[in-house]
């Protein structure tokens, strides 16, 4: 269908508006902002934007009818536009996919609550995954797997998570506002107010900037992040435990001790992970310890004073036992202006006096003085001593409400908030030790005394690389000392590839630290092994690990807990998603199987990111894929950028994932569950085989082509993000510029940005049609039968589907056709054609998503928003690759502006 001018284009009542097969109640809600964001834009901006806005919705909804618009038309009219109103059109539609996100937010928790109201079980929640324990288990090993249970989620920086903190804080105001609606009676001033202030924030989101002005530094990254535990994680968490407890127990739940113990704990890299990242310091190590302290400090104080302002139950009624009586003799002592405070306004309250008494204690902690608490476990301590008293009064709902809830924030959050986790490329290590022991390089013997007996008197670096390693380490050693061990223990070695690699780290530590108190510094150092190479040789490293005398005795001292890291990334970059993920199900299975037999508590750290090309896709089903006996009641997995604001947006999302997390790893530390993977693992191994040969030949085949690094950077925006100031870790490793040392993260962000997901699928065609179109097998038969029953085998397709369905092929071959390559790309668009061909044949299906209807909902509610975005990023690409392109500056702002844009329209793309 011919394409009108812009200029042509009458603009409608309606600029901005939502399609696709939606509820009620969600359409009304976009309707309510759209129609208030209309508003904005035709104030604010007038016909110089509303109208290409308004020509281009039109367009991209006529995309995906029986009369397409012609594309190349439409990218050139695109072109044409002044860069300045093409960056602002794409701030409009990047603005309206976020305000779909949040609409879309609330609509899930609408119908969570609305199932919750008809006593469903909702068949991912906790209830449902104890239901699924116990019934197949019994109620006894039920609670044991409860008693043991652990899940350890681990914030990290995002180098292409394209949201400024600002902007994310815009749109909750926005949130809050829609909040309003909820009451159950909403007259007509109430509405106006909200309609009013929705325009009011609308206006302002639209007129702050969407990026920073400067590239954010480690200690910008650590703000962000720890905004996410004052908004969401410290209400959130405890509502997840009641739940666990009311799940084990409804009918007495809040009136007996709680059945579940604190099983959440959260980590962090940021300020932490220096892989690759010069601005990662020591001194920014110890100021991110110190913000993390001084942040959870004041939440406890700030939850402790709230308790006691609600806890005003007299001593007529529930007089202090005789342990909180002498407690509190000894706080007036320590305090006693507060103590004469008290004496006027709550002489008749001791279990008050004892919680503001406590917020005083913390408060001396933040402030260092001697009156402070030094550890945790003394205000878990006081907190015991006021549940008891209250116990021993008959004040059992009391004792089990909030008290219980500032017991298990403490437990779970320490005085720490969460442990920094120190990372590290193993080959600086490498040349610390070239420097100061070059005899010792790649010897785990060697090293592993050094780590025991201690360095020769006079061993001092001399490079700058060198001290700032060993400063790192005792930045560790003082952050123990300060805030507990669980502070900052962990130290990652990024590329593991010997034993040596990981002791290397203890050998430095133990020239770091000095002598005096290394008897008390716990350091775990975790392997990451990430390709493929690598993670074959992970058990036997592992073996050579435990063998070394120094390391067994750290390994019996901390009573026999490894925690092992397997990245999704640059496994899947280096030899394509289905090979990779073969690899690492079974390294899962080999290290589970080496843990039974060597008597040993094996924890599996998964480094998976948000995008289905990084072991992103549902978190519940990646869990329940996993090879059996591998989660056994545990799961360390990092959250990253974009994922990380999407799952803790709200208290409610945010309890939803972890409910579902939590499902999930409950049903897949079942001997039922356990069982079954090993069994159809070793069944359907050879199948799984073939494929991940003949996927690897094909994908590597693509890659290893000459010139395609040359390629990768014109048709994607890679360099665009290279050039945006959205993280502080550069995109390389290296100053060298080829694809062996760009990281996976960029790799697979530029690939989804150009609607092309291709790391997410590229090979599996080719992997299903080995099997598929053998003369010798009934091989489609066996491919629907693996899917039916392997929960692994079901994860792969399903994420290869949901991939394919966000990709687009019509867009992503005019991004391929600028790389000016026509084998590269014919390549391309053969394999996604055989991938879409197979992955419908194997699931049965006609089309993609067809049998997931709300997901498929979902992805045709962002469609248009996200294809007008494709489209201005294409105009301002084909622009950009011109030699010579005037207003270079102002066409890299409109591609960044898409890039933002398809980030919050895809959701999953970091």
């Amino acid at each position: 269908m011919p394409v009108e001018p812009i200029t042509a284009r009458v603009p409608s009542s309606r600029v901005i508006r939502a399609t696709g097969p939606v509820p009620v109640a969600l359409r009304e809600e976009i309707a309510l902002l759209d129609e208030v964001f209309d508003d904005v834009l035709r104030s604010v901006e007038g016909p110089v934007v509303t109208r290409p806005v308004a020509w281009l919705r039109d367009l991209t909804v006529a995309m995906h009818t029986d009369r397409p618009p012609d594309i190349d038309a439409a990218i050139e009219e695109l072109r044409g536009l002044a860069p300045t109103t093409a960056r602002k059109v794409a701030r409009a539609f990047t603005i309206h996919c976020q305000l779909m996100n949040l609409a879309e937010d609330r609509q899930r928790i609408r119908t969570l609550r609305a199932r919750g109201r008809d006593g469903q079980v909702v068949d991912d929640a906790i209830a449902a995954g104890v239901a699924e324990v116990t019934e197949l288990e019994g109620p006894r090993d039920a609670e044991r797997l409860v008693q043991r249970l652990r899940i350890h989620p681990v914030l990290t920086a995002h180098p292409t998570e394209a949201r400024r903190r600002a902007v994310a804080e815009a749109l909750q105001r926005i949130a809050d506002q829609m909040e309003r609606l909820d009451q159950s009676e909403v007259d007509d001033p109430l509405a106006f107010d909200v309609r009013r202030r929705l325009g009011e924030e609308l206006e302002a989101l639209w007129s702050t900037a969407p990026f920073r002005h400067e590239r954010p530094s480690p200690l910008d990254e650590v703000r962000r992040v720890l905004a996410v535990f004052d908004q969401t994680l410290f209400d959130l968490v405890p509502e997840v435990y009641r739940e666990m407890d009311r799940a084990l127990d409804p009918d007495t739940a809040g009136q007996r001790p709680p059945l579940t113990p604190a099983f959440l704990r959260y980590g962090s890299w940021v300020g932490g992970d220096r892989d690759g990242n010069p601005h990662v310091t020591a001194k920014v190590t110890q100021q991110t310890l110190d913000r993390q302290a001084a942040q959870v400090l004041a939440r406890h104080e700030r939850d402790l004073r709230d308790a006691a302002r609600r806890l005003t139950v007299t001593d007529r009624v529930a007089p202090a036992s005789a342990d909180l009586a002498a407690s509190l003799a000894d706080d007036r002592a320590e305090f006693p202006s507060r103590a004469a405070s008290l004496r006027n306004t709550a002489p008749d309250q001791p279990h008050r006096q004892k919680l503001v008494f406590a917020a005083d204690r913390v408060r001396a902690r933040r402030d260092e003085t001697r009156a402070g608490y030094d550890h945790p476990d003394e205000l878990l301590a006081d907190l015991d001593l006021v549940q008891q008293s209250l116990l021993e009064a008959n004040q059992v709902r009391l004792a089990y409400g909030e008290v219980q809830n500032l017991k298990w924030r403490v437990e779970t959050f320490g005085f720490h908030l969460a442990g920094l986790e120190l990372r590290q490329h193993s080959s600086v290590h490498a040349a610390a030790l070239e420097e100061l022991a070059p005899e010792a390089v790649g010897d785990a013997e060697a090293l592993d005394r050094l780590a025991r007996e201690g360095w020769p008197q006079g061993t001092t670096p001399t490079s700058e690389q060198t001290r700032e390693v060993l400063h790192t380490l005792r930045v560790a050693a003082k952050a123990q000392h300060a805030y507990g061990t669980p502070a900052c223990h962990r130290y990652v070695v990024s590329f593991t590839r010997t034993a040596a690699d990981l002791v290397a780290v203890r050998a430095l530590a133990r020239l770091a630290i000095d002598e005096d108190h290394w008897p008390d510094v716990r350091l775990d150092v975790v392997g990451l092994f990430e390709t493929r190479d690598d993670l074959e040789r992970a058990p036997q490293v592992l073996r050579e690990l435990v063998a070394l005398p120094g390391e067994r005795e750290v390994l019996d001292a901390r009573g026999g807990e490894l925690e092992v890291m397997i990245g999704y990334s640059d496994s899947a970059k280096d030899v394509g998603v289905v090979s990779a993920n073969i690899a690492l199900h079974d390294v899962q299975g080999q290290l589970a199987q080496w843990a039974r037999e060597e008597g040993l508590t094996v924890t599996l750290f998964h480094g998976r990111g948000g995008s289905l090309g990084r072991g992103g896709g549902p978190l519940n089903r990646g869990i329940r894929a996993q090879a059996g006996g591998s989660v056994d009641g545990r799961l360390k997995v990092t959250e990253q950028g974009e994922v990380i604001f999407a799952r803790y947006r709200s208290v409610p999302s945010g309890r939803r994932h972890l409910e579902r997390t939590t499902n999930a790893v409950l049903g897949a530390s079942t001997r039922h569950a356990e069982q079954r993977n090993i069994r159809l693992a070793e069944r359907h191994r050879p199948v799984a085989d073939r494929m991940a040969a003949a996927s690897q030949r094909a994908y590597r085949d693509l890659i290893e082509t000459e010139g395609f690094a040359e390629y990768f950077a014109k048709v994607t925006p890679y360099e665009e993000i290279g050039r945006m100031e959205i993280g502080s870790r550069p995109t390389h490793r290296s100053a060298a510029r080829d694809l062996s040392t760009l990281r996976a993260i960029p790799w697979v962000f530029a690939w989804s940005q150009s609607r092309i997901n291709l790391p997410a699928w590229f090979g599996l065609g080719t992997g299903l049609a080995e099997i598929g179109e053998d003369p010798d097998m009934d091989g489609l038969a066996v491919l629907r039968e693996m899917r039916r029953e392997w929960p692994f085998f079901a994860s792969l397709i399903e994420n290869a589907e949901m991939s394919l369905a966000k990709a687009d092929e019509t867009l992503g071959r005019r991004a391929l056709d600028i790389g000016e390559r026509p084998d590269l790309t014919e390549t391309i668009i053969a394999e996604w054609r055989r991938t879409e061909h197979w992955v419908l044949k194997v699931t049965g299906q006609d089309r993609l998503l067809e049998r997931q209807s709300a997901l498929r909902s979902a992805v045709a509610l962002r469609q248009p928003d996200v294809d007008a975005l494709s489209l201005l990023q294409l105009a301002g690409l084909l622009e950009l690759r011109q030699a010579g392109t005037e207003e270079e500056d102002l066409r890299i702002d409109q591609v960044k502006m898409s890039v933002a844009g398809l980030s919050a329209g895809l959701q999953n793309t970091g």
